[in-house]
Formats: structure tokens, sequence, C-alpha cells
């Protein structure tokens, strides 16, 4: 079977997959992991060989990308100490745990192969997780870190993996050099993508592009921060999710409606397609891996595989636990609140330690080969575990995950957010200040503007008497007094993310209406 063919296979299932989730109402990463599972045992299915040195670049810039580019700034600087402790502290912890177990548990792993095992599967995947709890009730708070720490401690597993990789390479390994390098990729990282975001978004402000391209710019800037950072020996990944944050808070400001929204479908397509191939062809070579795990009973592999996972589980709860303790005796000196209200919070942050895409692309960059010809130490071993983790987190704690929720009862969740209808309010309000200051500047009369002054009017009062507010009408002479409507709906509704008085999720889906009707009243912006 042709390579093209091969794929157009693949994303038929992805598909399917897709498809099915929709149907029986489960989350599509629980099914993309099952059925990357299934797959790699239907008899007749090529086999597809992946160079493990462009794994990381292929699969990683863009869903990095993605995911910075909607983290909500204001409220990632909000809980960014229970970020950190758990991005960083768990990560460096959980690997050093899994590498003692592993070395103890497995004949002839080394302390190095342990940690480079750990490093892999130490990154949490917030999507699986974030998208169960949209539907229970949950406080808001809990996603946010959540999400907050998925994006930061992919960045941290995947530079100890550089520092790992080294280390079974070389064979040496020095804890005082280890630092120095985590600390030199780290700043060296964040630093090209400040510089390499700012470029972009300068470029993205001031060339006027089309749509198209303007879209083709995120991509490039997304594989560029990459690149360049790896070019340099810098962590490629945190420059990436650096970049991805400083466009992402600036896009609504500088990107027009059509070319936010194209760029929105552009990047919703193409995360779920990499988010699928990934799941599918790790299945596809799970057979030969274990075929290839040569002197280890099937027993013993299950062993290792449920072993594993049970520890990064429990390391996760003890860390959790322990740190919360930790921070509310420090907070109680210094006369702060604690961050977590009750021990529920803690409790289901603690649960949620779900593995996903991030620990598939980087167990599949591992090389096949030592720089010496041999193969490999454990390649397929780790990989077969790296899924077995995977497997254990995602699928059997993520159906459970909606039962751990109801029986910690959260109740309906307390929010410091504005709801719809008060930032409507706020938008209108604003609108109609706008639309009458440009009106008394401009000295406008006549119909259209008496139209449209009535029809702000008119929201406004609705809006206060909670009624649902009528669609604006579409009429060429009103072109410019509600597009300098929507602007000024636009520039509030920033202002109110800015201030974290807004949620991130009804932050994006308000700025889209916007978009539409901008769009539907000035369709040549661009």
């Amino acid at each position: 079977m042709h390579s093209l063919e091969t794929v157009i296979l693949l994303l038929v299932f992805v598909l399917g997959l897709a498809l099915l989730a929709q149907r029986i109402h489960l989350v599509f990463p629980i099914l993309l992991t099952v059925g990357g599972l299934v797959i790699g045992f239907i008899p007749g299915l090529p086999r597809v060989v992946l160079d493990p040195s462009v794994v990381l670049l292929v699969f990683l810039p863009p869903i990095l990308y993605s995911a910075a580019w909607y983290t909500n700034w204001s409220d990632f600087r909000q809980y960014v100490e229970p970020v950190i402790v758990l991005a960083l502290g768990l990560v460096l912890v959980t690997s050093l745990g899994v590498a003692l177990l592993a070395h103890s548990i497995i004949p002839g792993f080394t302390v190095s192969m342990g940690l480079l095992l750990g490093a892999i599967i130490s990154p949490s995947d917030a999507v699986a997780a974030t998208t169960i709890m949209k539907t229970q009730s949950v406080p808001r708070k809990i996603v946010t870190i959540l999400e907050g720490e998925s994006l930061v401690n992919d960045a941290s597993a995947l530079v100890l993996l550089q520092l790992a990789l080294t280390s079974v390479t070389t064979g040496a390994f020095s804890l005082e050099n280890a630092l120095l390098e985590f600390v030199i990729l780290s700043v060296g990282g964040i630093g090209t993508g400040l510089a390499l975001g700012f470029i972009s978004f300068c470029i993205h402000k001031h060339a006027k592009l089309e749509p198209a391209l303007e879209t083709v710019l995120t991509f490039v800037t997304a594989y560029l921060a990459y690149l360049v950072a790896e070019h340099l020996h810098l962590s490629g990944v945190l420059s990436v999710v650096t970049a991805g944050l400083f466009i992402g808070h600036k896009q609504s400001r500088v990107h027009s409606p059509i070319v936010r929204m194209q760029a929105v479908a552009v990047w919703d397509f193409v995360i779920v397609l990499l988010n699928g191939l990934i799941f599918i062809l790790i299945g596809l070579q799970l057979p030969h891996v274990v075929n290839a795990i040569r002197g280890q009973s099937a027993d013993y592999l299950c062993v290792y595989g449920i072993g594993i996972s049970l520890a990064v589980v429990v390391i996760r709860f003890v860390y959790i636990f322990m740190a919360d303790t930790v921070s509310n005796q420090i907070r109680s000196l210094i006369h702060r609140a604690p961050i977590f209200p009750s021990r529920r919070y803690t409790t289901l942050l603690a649960y949620i330690s779900m593995r996903g895409i991030v620990s598939l692309a980087a167990v599949l960059s591992i090389p096949e080969k030592l720089p010496n010809g041999s193969p490999f130490p454990g390649r397929n071993l780790i990989l077969f575990i790296t899924f077995c983790v995977i497997l254990f987190t995602l699928v059997v704690q993520g159906i459970l995950l909606p039962l751990v929720i109801r029986a910690l009862a959260f109740g309906q969740p307390s929010t410091d957010y504005l709801s719809r209808h008060e930032v409507q309010k706020q938008l209108s309000q604003r609108a109609l200040r706008q639309v009458q200051r440009l009106i008394d500047q401009d000295k406008l009369t006549g119909i259209a503007v008496q139209a449209v002054i009535a029809q702000h009017q008119m929201r406004v009062r609705e809006l206060a008497n909670a009624e649902t507010a009528p669609l604006l009408d579409q009429h060429q002479l009103n072109q410019k007094l509600m597009l300098t409507s929507i602007q000024a709906q636009r520039d509030e509704l920033i202002n109110l993310r800015d201030r974290q008085q807004i949620d991130i999720e009804l932050f994006h889906e308000m700025e889209n209406e916007l978009d539409r009707q901008e769009i539907q009243w000035h369709p040549v912006s661009g």
C-alpha cells in the first residue's frame, strides 16, 4: 500500500472514531486510545515507520502553540503559584520516582533509562479532563490550574527528556550540569519565543496580509519558534509555548474577524488531525513493539505497565496533598487565604492524572539507535510502558471521572466572572456611548442615525429587564455606525478579559459573535 493511501485510510479511521465518539457521548481522546490499541491488531494493516528525529517537529509545535493561544494570560498569571508547583515540581518528582521504581523492578533498566521513561510520562494532558468537566459542576479554578499545568509541564518534561536522552546516549550524568543546562534551555527558549512572537505580532499588525497568508503566518510562527530555538540548542517547546501565549493574548487587537475565524477553523482541523494520527500511528506499531521485547513474558510486561501506571497516580496524590498542606501553612503565616477552600478541590486535582499526545510524541521521538550504531537500550519497553500508562490514566480514570466529580459534590460553582447577560449589557452600553460620541463628533443626522440609536437604546433597556435583545438590522446606510458599535463592544470585551471579569470560553464565544457581525457589515474586512 502506498504511503498516501495509508494516510487516507488512517484519516478515514480517525473520522469514524470521531463520529462514534459523538454518537456514544464518549470523549474523543479516550476513544482514540482504545481505537489505537484495536487497530494495531487488525491483520494486514501496514507498519508505519516514523523518523524519530522529526516526530516532535511535526506534532508538537502546532499542538503546543494552539494550547498556548487559547490560554487566558490573566488567569494563568493569577494561578501561577499552583501551576508552577505542579508543572515543575511534580514533573521532577514523578520523573525521579518512576526512574527509581523502573530501575528496581525491571532487570537491566538503568536509572538513566528510568529517568527517560519518567520524563516521557510525567506531563499530564488536560484535554480529556477539561472536556469531561465542561458537562459537570466543577469550579473554574480547577480547570484553569489544570490547563496551565498541562501547558507548562509539557515544556518542563520535554526539557528533562533532552537531558535524559543525553545521559542515556553518553552514559554520563551530572546533577550540577543537568540543572545548569535546564536553566539555560528554559531561559533561552522563553527568550527566543518572546522575540519571535513579537516579530510575528509586528507582521500581523503592520503587513496587512491576505487572510489566508495571515493564517499561514500563524503556522510559520509556531514552527519557526521551535526550529530557531532547537538550532540554538535551546528549548524549542518553551519557545513555542511562549510565542503562543504572547500572540494569543495580542490576537484580539491585531487580527481581523475574517482572519480570526479562518485561522480558528484551520487550526481546529489540524489539531484534531494530529491528535488522531498519533494515536493511530502508535497503535500500528504496538504489535511490532511487543514482538520485539524479547526475554520478557506477557505477565511481567503487564506488571511493569500496571505498576508504573499506579505509581504515576500515587505520586501525584501524595505530592499534591503534601504541597497543599505546606502551601496552607505558609499562607496562614503570612495571613493569606488558602488557594483551595476545601480538600475536595485537592482531591479532584490529584485524581486527574491523564497522559496523552505529548507523551506519545515524546516516546516516538526516541532514536532507534545510539550514535555508535547499537540499538537504543529499552526503547520498545519504554514505548510499551508509555502506552500502558496512557491507556490506564486516560481510559480508566477518564471514564470514572464523572463519578468522582459527582461524589465530591461541588454544587453550583461560584465564580467571580460576569454572567453572559451582564457582559452583553456592558457591551451594549459601551456601544451606545461610542455611537453617540461619533454622532456628536461628526454631527450626523438622518433616519439611519436615529434607527441605530433606537436599536441600541432598545437593546440596553431589554438587557436591563433581562429580556432577549433583537438581532441587529443589516442596512448598508448604517454600516459606519454599526461598525463603530461593534468595535466599541470588542474593546469592552477585551477590557473585561484583561480585568479577569469574564470566563475565557465565554470571551472567545462572544468574540466570535462580534466577528460574525463585523463580517456581515463589512465583508471586505481583512
